[in-house]
Formats: structure tokens, C-alpha cells, sequence
């Protein structure tokens, strides 16, 4: 029963914290991209170009943006999925894990950020014309720019382009670029 006064100033204090950070307005059309906000974002069309290979490429993300001034920061975990063509072992088929960083400048409508992530990477096994090529897992890192816009209270369009090297264990390293479209919404 030592912990009870504790356990009650705690208690006390919570509501006392909470009270004294300011809340981000409601939405409206003029806000700025400040505060603190929750961002869902998809990749719905991607091209993808892999040891000179066309492929394409989906994903998303669901993250946090915080702006101050002209300065702002959206961290987040993304999800991606891209395919590329191998002509003789079929489609490379390969699925991206990793958190990402993305710092930049943002006014009343729009956010121009560079981006730096990196992660867990897993190649599917394919075949084609008795070639197999098997499961691999890897890690990458990657750098990339792009823009975010906002149109009316909520909706955020964009494009993205990132450079990715995607290390094989015992493999070598496959360069990857993207270009992808962007679409969200700010939750």
C-alpha cells in the first residue's frame, strides 16, 4: 500500500498533462499542414526499372507528419509489392518491409520532402523454361525526393521517386529505381 499515494498524485496529473497541450483544429479548407497528424498513403501505379528491367510496382504506407514553420517531418512503416520482368526465369516477384523518413518543407497546400528507408526485402521463388530461380532474402536502403499535395481538407496526391539497393545475402546488390503516383488522405 507504499505505491497508493504515488498511484493517486499520478492519476492527479494525467488529466493536469493532458489539459495543457494545445489540440490541432478541426479541418477545414485554408489550414495549414501543421500539428500533429496521422497519414494513410498508397502507391496504386509505380513503374519500377531493375538491372535495366521494366517492372511495376504497389505499396503503402500509414505513418505520423509533424510540421513547424516551414520545416516538416512524416515518419512511417511501408509495405510494397513490385514485379519485374526476367524474360527467361519469369517474374522476379518481391515484397518490401521497411520504416521510412521523410524530412522536408511544407507550406499552407503542399510538402516537398527527401526520403531515406530502408528494411527487410524477400524475392519469391519463380520458373520458367527450366530455369528456377529460388526464395532470397535481403535487406535494402534507399534515398528518393517527392511531393505531397493537398487538396481539399484531406485528400493528398503526389509522386515519389526513389533509388533502392537491394542486398542478397551471398548475391550481390540489384539497383532499383521507382516512380510511383501518391494518393492519401490525412486521418
Amino acid at each position: 500500500m507504499r505505491w497508493a499515494p504515488l498511484l493517486g498524485l499520478w492519476i492527479g496529473l494525467v488529466p493536469a498533462a493532458a489539459a495543457a497541450e494545445p489540440r490541432c483544429p478541426g479541418w477545414r479548407e485554408g489550414q495549414a499542414m501543421g500539428c500533429l497528424r496521422g497519414y494513410l498513403r498508397v502507391d496504386p501505379a509505380a513503374f519500377v526499372l531493375a538491372d535495366y528491367r521494366p517492372g511495376a510496382a504497389i505499396g503503402g504506407s500509414i505513418g505520423v507528419f509533424r510540421a513547424s514553420g516551414g520545416f516538416a517531418v512524416a515518419f512511417g512503416g511501408r509495405a510494397g509489392y513490385e514485379m519485374v520482368d526476367r524474360r527467361t526465369t519469369g517474374f522476379d516477384r518481391t515484397l518490401h518491409l521497411a520504416p521510412e523518413l521523410r524530412l522536408g518543407a511544407v507550406n499552407r497546400r503542399a510538402f516537398g520532402y527527401m526520403l531515406l528507408r530502408g528494411g527487410y526485402s524477400h524475392r519469391f521463388a519463380t520458373g520458367r523454361a527450366r530455369v528456377e530461380v529460388g526464395a532470397a532474402d535481403a535487406y535494402h536502403y534507399g534515398l528518393g525526393v517527392g511531393i505531397w499535395g493537398r487538396v481539399g481538407k484531406r485528400f493528398l496526391i503526389g509522386a515519389e521517386g526513389a533509388i533502392d539497393m537491394v542486398q542478397f545475402k551471398g548475391r550481390g546488390v540489384a539497383e532499383t529505381l521507382t516512380l510511383s503516383l501518391t494518393l492519401g488522405s490525412w486521418l
